[in-house]
């Protein structure tokens, strides 16, 4: 990572005005197709194509449509030489892919995600290993760019507040230049109330809090960012009979038995089948995964009795 990178913010880079570049112009030699199956993207798709054209010395952008519920196609039409695939008829993204790397006229070709964008310097990185490896990727650096609410419990809400001064004239002396920093909210709350005056929360507006990494005369560095998503459940069943079904039928055992088993388990607690009808497809399709599976649904099996074990504990005292 250069200076450049490192001091400018990634969320800079996706929203600046920048000059189209198209690479192929410039190293026709080392030209590449693209493909990308995409049912929708994001706000940042304009730009993530202007990175790819830019980085990469693009023969054809090879798109499959899944049926897209955006102006994704639209906007790749207005990129050279990108061609839409209908797709719309596949039920499967590897499918597409298939059908796309089939539509392949190069050598070479990259597979890139509709959310991925290229840094300075990717397709001469990647170029390198060619020698090395026929199929290979690079690591996944996050940017989180989500609106989601937070519930604060009874914590004073705090990010955008409006006060009275003289609510603050008898207490605020009480703050040294010591100690308050994260738990200010409840702190100036707390002076506000004992002070007599009325301290509360409002909800016909709102403020949108940004949760980025950013340059801080401290070491802190974001290591990892979770969210949890509200999904219905028959996208839920879509999601894990794919993955239990995908593993299963793609993959030699064991490579991903615990993930499969995870899924399996899941289909089972929402009725969709037992494991004595999964395991009756899986010995027609896979026979291979029949014992694997058993051994692995064995192996989990404490840590799935831990809660219930804790509360047997709790209700006996021990």
């Amino acid at each position: 990572m250069n200076d450049k990178q490192h001091n400018i913010s990634i969320f800079q880079e996706y929203y600046e005005d920048k000059p189209f570049v198209d690479r192929y112009l410039s190293t026709p030699d080392h030209a590449i197709d693209v493909i990308i199956p995409i049912i929708h993207a994001n706000e940042l798709w304009k730009a993530n194509l202007m990175s790819f054209y830019r980085e990469i010395p693009i023969h054809k952008l090879l798109i499959g449509d899944g049926g897209c519920i955006d102006d994704s196609m639209s906007i790749a039409e207005g990129f050279p030489r990108a061609q839409i695939f209908d797709h719309r008829s596949y039920k499967s993204l590897g499918y597409s892919i298939r059908k796309l790397i089939e539509a392949v006229e190069t050598e070479w070709f990259a597979y890139i995600h509709a959310d991925a964008y290229l840094p300075a310097g990717w397709f001469d990185a990647m170029e390198k290993h060619q020698q090395e490896y026929d199929w290979f990727g690079c690591p996944m650096q996050h940017t989180v760019m989500i609106e989601y609410n937070v519930s604060y419990g009874e914590r004073p809400w705090a990010g955008t507040q409006m006060g009275r001064k003289k609510a603050f004239d008898s207490g605020l002396s009480r703050v040294d230049d010591d100690y308050v920093y994260r738990q200010e909210d409840y702190v100036f709350s707390d002076i506000v109330a004992k002070a007599g005056y009325r301290e509360g929360k409002i909800s016909d507006t709102f403020h949108y809090h940004q949760t980025m990494q950013k340059q801080t005369p401290w070491s802190r560095h974001i290591k990892s960012v979770n969210f949890d998503l509200e999904i219905s459940p028959e996208e839920e069943i879509r999601t894990c009979m794919t993955m239990a079904k995908g593993i299963v039928k793609y993959l030699d055992p064991p490579v991903l038995a615990e993930a499969a088993v995870l899924n399996i388990d899941r289909l089972v607690e929402m009725g969709v089948f037992s494991w004595r009808d999964f395991m009756g497809w899986v010995k027609a399709e896979n026979p291979d995964w029949v014992p694997v599976l058993k051994r692995q649904r064995l192996a989990m099996l404490p840590y799935k009795l831990k809660p219930v074990l804790r509360t047997i504990r709790n209700i006996l005292g021990k």
